[in-house]
């Protein structure tokens, strides 16, 4: 059970915390890449940005609803799902995704799994395999 939901309500929690702690606030410039295209996180800012216009209190650190820092972050293609990765690029757009494996264990071809993706055209599928992570740490 923690392996198939336990991970994804991690990840919505860390990320929750990061922006409702003020982290993205205060570090603009931080590269930070979450795994399983952050879990449950991306699919929830509805409730995340209703939450704070209900409890106005709750944006002491921030100044920005929740969902408006979903993409100050990156976010892996290890979803094992195609409908997921699809809803998550209409999320974040194509700009925001990296290549994920969960190696050893995980996707077998994660490769095939972002070009079986037919949300993503030739240049974004070749940055999702690569590029993007070359140009975050600064071979590009």
């Amino acid at each position: 059970m923690w392996n198939s939901l336990g991970q994804s309500l991690e990840k919505a929690k860390f990320m929750a915390s990061v922006i409702y702690e003020g982290v993205l606030e205060a570090h603009p410039k931080l590269k930070l890449v979450i795994a399983h295209g952050g879990g449950y996180f991306p699919h929830n800012m509805g409730r995340l940005d209703r939450n704070v216009k209900n409890a106005p209190q709750s944006m002491k650190n921030i100044t920005r609803k929740p969902s408006e820092y979903l993409k100050n972050v990156y976010y892996d293609t290890c979803l094992y799902d195609p409908t997921v990765l699809s809803a998550l690029i209409r999320i974040v757009t194509p700009e925001r995704l990296v290549l994920g494996t969960d190696w050893p264990i995980g996707e077998a071809d994660p490769l095939g799994f972002v070009d079986r993706c037919p949300d993503l055209n030739d240049a974004d599928k070749h940055m999702i395999k690569g590029g993007r992570t070359a140009e975050l740490i600064g071979l590009h």
